[in-house]
């Protein structure tokens, strides 16, 4: 069983922490109930932080004579420039964060579909990110970023667990100050970088190859560059197929017929959308113990992240 290194998150606080929404509710979140008991979490709300009560007249993204505007309707209020100051104070102390999880369409914190608003009327023209969120999304490209409303979604979640834990390894192997656990770090996620990038994925074995002799401050330096570029989307259907099968060429004189057409089935139903990425996974693991594997063993790509997290039911 893989030992896994604590993700630190910031969380829109009123999903599942403080009854803090527009409202006054709070937001219920299977999923993040769930990663409590494997992440810590650092809840915020843009709003209350500057200064708007609980409950509150609702906000709206406004665009009028080209600028976007943070407006409350009811009082009249421009609360722009207070917001901009809040996010900038607040994300610019950020250290040690491997993820966010906002609140979905929120004017504040949502980070896709936002709605915004045609001058001072009820005209919708198109929509966009919130203030705080197209912040974070702006200066943290590379982290897991995600709304609770998207991870409802399978692959979205499975994805964005994925990223989140091998953030928080790396975070470790960045704190470590040593060759040696970053060589460590490259090898057991080698056929997880894989399915990322496999050019990159040998630019970075070449940098811990060190044949330089450079410090391991240097080193971090350029592996950070190539790995967070490595990571920045989530690999394709066919990316991850292509590690499947280079897996299964490890046991393929072990196997027998039948065996190989049950798992090429399983394949198939993955990049056709029928099954998630951990059905094969889970059938790779099973040979990966009953054959003793050791590298395979090693392999972060079998076990990105807590089993527990991989239920589907989440609402």
């Amino acid at each position: 069983m893989r030992k896994f290194v604590k993700p630190r998150l910031i969380v829109s606080k009123c999903i599942g922490f403080e009854a803090c929404r527009y409202n006054g509710l709070i937001i219920k979140s299977e999923f993040v109930e769930k990663l409590k008991d494997h992440a810590d979490f650092y809840p915020v709300c843009p709003e209350v932080e500057i200064g708007l009560g609980i409950p509150r007249d609702p906000i709206r993204i406004i665009e009028f004579e080209g600028e976007l505007i943070l407006y409350q309707p009811a009082a009249g209020l421009d609360i722009t420039e207070e917001m901009k100051k809040f996010t900038q104070n607040f994300l610019g102390k950020i250290d040690d964060i491997d993820g966010f999880i906002l609140k979905n369409r929120s004017p504040s914190c949502g980070i896709k579909a936002v709605k915004v608003y045609q001058g001072f009327g009820n005209s919708r023209t198109k929509s966009r990110a919130g203030f705080f969120g197209n912040a974070v999304l702006e200066m943290f490209p590379y982290l897991a970023v995600e709304d609770e409303g998207r991870l409802r979604n399978l692959k979205i979640r499975e994805n964005f667990l994925t990223k989140l834990y091998i953030l928080a390894d790396f975070r470790k192997v960045k704190k470590s100050r040593s060759l040696n656990e970053l060589i460590k770090f490259h090898s057991h996620n080698k056929m997880l970088l894989m399915a990322h990038n496999q050019e990159n994925t040998r630019k970075l074995g070449r940098i811990i190859g060190n044949a330089d002799k450079k410090t391991f401050d240097e080193l971090i330096s350029k592996y950070q560059k190539i790995f967070y570029d490595s990571i920045l989307d989530p690999p394709q259907n066919k990316a991850n197929i292509n590690v499947l099968m280079h897996a299964v060429g490890y046991f393929s004189k072990e196997l027998t017929h039948d065996e190989k057409a049950f798992f090429l089935d399983s394949v198939e139903k993955y990049r056709n959308g029928i099954f998630p990425l951990f059905v094969c996974l889970n059938i790779l693991k099973s040979w990966i113990i009953r054959f003793n594997n050791e590298y395979l063993t090693d392999q972060t790509f079998f076990e990105p992240y807590p089993e527990e997290l991989i239920p589907i039911t989440v609402v």
